[in-house]
């Protein structure tokens, strides 16, 4: 009975040990709005001869707003509020409401908890696993939801001290995309 309840305890005392870990990278990686960062990313997909690379800015503007502009090798942005999502692609707009996708609403929902560091809101969606120590660390978020996951598999998201550096988004189809955040120059 004594070594059951000291296993039970162990578990218990490391779940505890991991979330504490979890809200203290958190933490000290929230991003407060407005804010904005460069990035490269990279599109990895079948249909594609070689991967597709992108170039441009995120905005984290305030809770429930972000915008993604991609400024090479074509523009293209995309607003997103806590609703619907606006497209910007040669000069039009088209308005689509978020609620129809479920995964898109996860994965924008998942991104925007990190930024706000908030993991209460993570615990709710995904199951995460972290690893690697304070300065170089790696977080796989898993969605809960089993019909989510067919589209999303995993975003894992990467950091270094105080930063997000990259995230990953694997697609149910064996589609990827690895996004990494540039640091702003005027900070270095």
């Amino acid at each position: 009975m004594r070594r059951l309840l000291f296993t039970a305890t162990t578990l218990l005392l490391s779940a505890n040990a991991a979330a504490l870990e979890l809200e203290s990278i958190l933490e000290r990686a929230m991003v407060t709005p407005p804010a904005r960062v460069g990035f490269q990313e990279e599109r990895h997909n079948a249909l594609f001869e070689e991967p597709l690379r992108l170039t441009g800015y995120l905005e984290y503007l305030e809770d429930g707003e972000l915008r993604k502009v991609i400024e090479t090798p074509f523009a293209e942005a995309f607003h997103v509020r806590s609703d619907h999502v606006e497209i910007e692609r040669d000069g039009e707009t088209q308005v689509l409401p978020i609620r129809k996708s479920r995964s898109l609403k996860v994965m924008l929902g998942g991104i925007e908890a990190i930024l706000a560091g908030d993991t209460e809101r993570i615990g709710k969606v995904f199951v995460h696993e972290l690893s690697g120590t304070e300065s170089d660390w790696s977080m796989r978020l898993t969605p809960r939801s089993k019909r989510v996951a067919r589209q999303l598999t995993a975003l894992t998201v990467t950091g270094g001290g105080d930063a997000v550096t990259g995230i990953r988004f694997d697609l149910g189809n064996g589609e990827w995309h690895q996004m990494e955040l540039l640091p702003d120059p005027t900070e270095q």
